[in-house]
């Protein structure tokens, strides 16, 4: 089957939210190719385009999908939920929830001869915000795959929770920043900054180059969350997650 085949059935299959029963084409024969095929399901979606999720910035996302680095996918505006929104899902679904740390970027980070520093991609930063993404894989073997699929799959996004900005932080901060998740009332898991690739400020200075790289960039009012900051924990329908984060606030979701 042709590459066609493969971005028409992950697109068919992130507009239904339906698992895909079979696989549409061959593995992607490496991240390059695996990359164009998000970006072409990504151009001809006809969703809005918000910013991007980094996928596997911590160590236990990484031992939990089978891959030693991060890779990008796209965040649309049709899939961005504030804080307390209840997000759909199919019994058919997997629903792992993400508590993550993402931000509002005031201004864009082009292309340019030298690559973008920590210190200046904070300065381009207008707000950050405590999120929840939830992930859902549309492929045969879900968590069982390999990489190059989950890059073709958009990431595995299926939703991001996007909890109110507050004013940026000092750099040293960020990876000092805590969470605590309660399902359905009952505490669960903790969190540190520093588990996302060092730091939330890291995992989005990676991002900011890694788009140059293949020829795109961050753009003004662009949303990035940087990746799981807890264990990687799988939800039911109908439970309430609630993150609490010093220094940036709350968020919550109703599956």
């Amino acid at each position: 089957m042709s590459q066609t085949a493969i971005i028409n059935a992950l697109r068919e299959a992130r507009l239904s939210g339906e698992k895909l029963a079979s696989y549409p084409g061959p593995t992607p024969s490496s991240m390059a190719e695996a990359f164009a095929i998000q970006s072409a399901v990504r151009t001809s979606i006809g969703w809005t385009h918000a910013g991007w999720k980094i996928g596997c910035t911590s160590e236990k996302a990484q031992k939990a999908l089978h891959t030693d680095g991060p890779f990008p996918g796209p965040v649309y505006k049709e899939r961005l939920f504030p804080a307390g929104s209840h997000v759909a899902t199919l019994a058919s679904n997997s629903r792992t929830t993400e508590p993550e740390i993402a931000f509002t970027l005031a201004r864009g980070l082009p292309a340019r001869d030298k690559p973008w520093s920590v210190d200046e991609v904070l300065e381009a930063v207008a707000t950050v915000h405590p999120s929840i993404e939830i992930v859902n894989p549309r492929l045969p073997k879900g968590f069982s795959d390999v990489v190059e699929w989950y890059v073709a799959d958009g990431g595995l996004s299926h939703a991001l929770v996007l909890g109110p900005g507050v004013k940026p932080l000092k750099r040293a901060d960020y990876a000092k920043i805590t969470n605590r998740i309660s399902i359905n009332g009952q505490k669960k898991y903790e969190g540190l900054g520093a588990n996302a690739l060092g730091g939330p400020e890291l995992a989005l200075t990676w991002l900011a180059n890694d788009l140059v790289a293949k020829g795109l960039f961050l753009r003004a009012g662009d949303v990035v969350t940087t990746g799981v900051i807890t264990a990687v924990f799988e939800t039911s329908i109908g439970d309430l997650v609630e993150a609490s984060y010093d220094l940036i606030g709350n968020v919550s979701v109703q599956l």
